[in-house]
């Protein structure tokens, strides 16, 4: 059955393990999906779907989504947290949406529904990493209350790390 969460523009649904087999395959037969969808970024999330294989969980308290269009029902990106919590309670969200769409709002209406979504999850805060130089993105997570935490170092290189505490969390203030 998975999640599903509607905003006023949007669909948010759990990012199947046979939608994200049809992304890995590039099988965009009988698939609502925007002409330039799917991104990098959902090939890479695919991808790490495919390798845990029957161990992805579509029914995670916390998994990953598919952004849609509510007007249409075409994918256009995708949302959401790879993984639990850490030890510290603390949760990396993802996103990225199609060029087609950017711009309009999309991305924040989307990360502000997973972390209305996430409240409730008992995870404390939650953390996003981003390139210094997507300032788009950064912008994402300003206006959903997230800041700046310092820089990390990924296999993309250098990276800027945010921070947003969650209600009732110990780091709430």
């Amino acid at each position: 059955m998975g999640h599903r969460i509607t905003t006023e523009r949007l669909l948010l649904e759990t990012l199947t393990a046979d939608e994200a087999a049809a992304i890995r395959a590039g099988d965009r037969a009988g698939r609502c999906w925007a002409d330039d969808y799917p991104t990098d970024g959902d090939a890479v999330v695919a991808g790490i779907i495919g390798e845990a294989g029957d161990a992805y969980d579509e029914e995670a308290e916390l998994g990953v989504l598919q952004i849609r269009l509510a007007s249409s029902g075409e994918a256009v990106g995708g949302v959401g947290f790879l993984s639990g919590a850490d030890a510290d309670g603390i949760a990396e969200i993802g996103y990225g949406i199609a060029e087609s769409v950017r711009g309009q709002g999309i991305a924040t209406e989307a990360v502000a529904a997973v972390l209305g979504w996430a409240a409730g999850s008992g995870i404390t805060a939650v953390e996003a990493v981003t390139d210094p130089e997507n300032r788009p993105s950064h912008r994402v997570l300003e206006r959903c209350g997230f800041e700046r935490a310092g820089e990390c170092v990924t296999d993309d290189g250098r990276m800027l790390r945010w921070l947003r505490p969650m209600p009732g969390g110990p780091s709430a203030g």
